[in-house]
């Protein structure tokens, strides 16, 4: 199988992992280490997740890894709202890094919808 290239859905998530990381400095001044802590490793997990997809020798290895990164990118999800419910994350950080989440959600529903079609093709 050749080698894949799945650049454009990697370079998403890489922007939403550097938006969380600037919008976890507000959770610092805030006090929230645990909650900025789980942030953080839940958005490098996305771009992770898809260079390890990248590198898998089979379809249902590469869509394993791309389903991790799928929830990865839900845990980012679930975070920014606790941290916005809190109060210890502005409305604009939040509503900036969940569009980026969204755009990256969509990316990757996109990209593991078209590697299952691939793998079990229609008659």
């Amino acid at each position: 199988m050749p080698k894949r290239s799945f650049h454009r859905s990697r370079s998403a998530a890489r922007a939403l992992s550097l938006a969380v990381h600037t919008a976890a400095d507000e959770l610092v001044a805030r006090r929230s280490p645990g909650l900025r802590n789980q942030l953080l490793r839940a958005a490098v997990s996305v771009p992770a997740n898809i260079a390890e997809a990248e590198q898998q020798t089979s379809d249902a290895q590469a869509l394993n890894f791309l389903r991790v990164a799928l929830g990865s990118a839900d845990e980012v999800g679930a975070h920014l709202e606790t941290a916005a419910d809190a109060g210890a994350l502005s409305a604009r950080r939040y509503t900036a890094c969940q569009g980026t989440r969204q755009v990256v959600k969509t990316m990757l529903q996109r990209l593991i919808q078209r590697l299952e079609q691939e793998r079990h093709p229609r008659p």
